[in-house]
């Protein structure tokens, strides 16, 4: 049982499938769990509801279908832990950068330091940063006014999820994060292009060449502005290891450790040594892999108290979501059951509603899902 957009691009339907028979058999009209819980109450032979994580779809399968066993999906699972590491990352990043910034040589003190995320290329401040601040600044203000978040959203002319997401991030440089620590393809050569200045070739065409048979995607004029900042002085120093990013560095974190690369290893070795937190954070993810791959589902109990004895409100947050669906987790843990064949039918899904032009209401695009199948 999930979600799909099966009307307006803004609304989303309960596609309900047959795990056994691959099929869909019904899309409701409603996600609330009155909807739910009424076909559910009309199909007493339901025995395993696989679901995501949606809090009305275990309302509805409590009160209609007691005697139906609950089965989060894993799929969901992970991707909850994912993003719950995410914010972790986000909120330690000032001690990501402290430990890049200790790793540095004695003698790059009087390099050049690195460029500032908050200027662009001629040095002025980039709007995108000023505009965050401001929208930041404005949404705590309403806040403490006593407004709600919907009311901030129509005054302010934003998204309710931009709004909550202000709203549940009280130090503005969370936000920036992602914003000013941005890399570009040429990071990863710039040391191979310094070096080679530095050995007497000048000819940025000729350095083009070379690092694109080294793997670079980029345009022409990206090397050849790097190799012009190096005549001109600007570039005074080989260029140290680039710091990071919050989504490379959650990558590392997400990713088996066999089948990190090795340059991959050793960032994330850096990472786990920047901050203890980081450190701790990555042995929850990993020991939390292992209870999925080894379907344990009953010592993820053990897992969470573990996590409630860290210091990470992120993680502890998802613990304390496991906790409420504590049954379904353990059971989604252990099982073979999963809702990976529904994202399929979703793709289908997605595909019969583009090809009316999206003009089809949800009755007759229920009809023509139930009967391709």
């Amino acid at each position: 049982m999930t979600s799909s957009p099966c009307s307006r691009a803004t609304t989303t339907r309960p596609l309900l499938v047959d795990l056994e028979a691959r099929r869909p058999i019904d899309v409701l009209p409603g996600r609330e769990a009155e909807t739910v819980a009424r076909w559910l109450g009309g199909h007493p032979e339901v025995e395993i509801i696989c679901r995501d994580r949606a809090s009305a779809y275990a309302e509805a399968a409590r009160a209609a279908a007691p005697q139906a066993v609950q089965i989060a999906d894993v799929w969901h699972l992970w991707n909850n832990l994912t993003k719950a590491v995410e914010r972790t990352l986000t909120s330690h990043y000032a001690c990501i950068r402290a430990g890049h910034e200790a790793t540095r040589q004695p003698d790059e003190e009087t390099a050049v330091p690195p460029p500032d995320g908050t200027l662009d290329v001629n040095g002025r401040p980039r709007r995108i940063v000023g505009r965050i601040r401001e929208r930041h600044r404005r949404v705590h203000e309403l806040l403490a006014q006593g407004r709600s978040l919907q009311g901030i959203s129509r005054d302010l002319d934003l998204d309710y999820y931009a709004v909550r997401r202000y709203a549940q991030t009280p130090d503005v440089d969370q936000l920036l994060v992602k914003v000013t620590q941005r890399r570009t393809l040429l990071d990863d050569h710039k040391p191979y292009l310094y070096e080679r200045f530095t050995q007497g070739c000048r000819n940025a065409s000729q350095l083009f060449r070379e690092v694109r048979d080294q793997g670079f995607r980029g345009d022409r004029t990206v090397v050849n502005r790097y190799i012009r900042q190096l005549k001109q002085g600007i570039e005074t120093a080989s260029p140290p290891p680039a710091m990071p990013k919050p989504r490379r560095a959650l990558r590392w974190v997400m990713t088996h450790p066999d089948r990190l690369r090795p340059h991959e290893v050793i960032g994330l070795k850096a990472v786990r040594a920047a901050c203890p937190e980081l450190d701790t954070a990555v042995e929850h993810v990993r020991t939390f892999a292992t209870l999925m791959h080894d379907r344990r589902g009953g010592d993820v109990l053990d897992w969470i108290e573990q996590v409630h004895d860290s210091d990470l409100p992120s993680l502890q947050q998802f613990a304390c979501g496991l906790l409420h669906d504590q049954d379904a987790v353990i059971a989604g843990l252990s099982s073979t059951w999963s809702s990976g064949q529904v994202e399929g039918q979703v793709t289908r899904v997605k595909l019969i509603k583009r090809s009316g032009y999206g003009r089809a209401k949800l009755d007759l695009l229920r009809t023509r899902i139930l009967l391709r199948t």
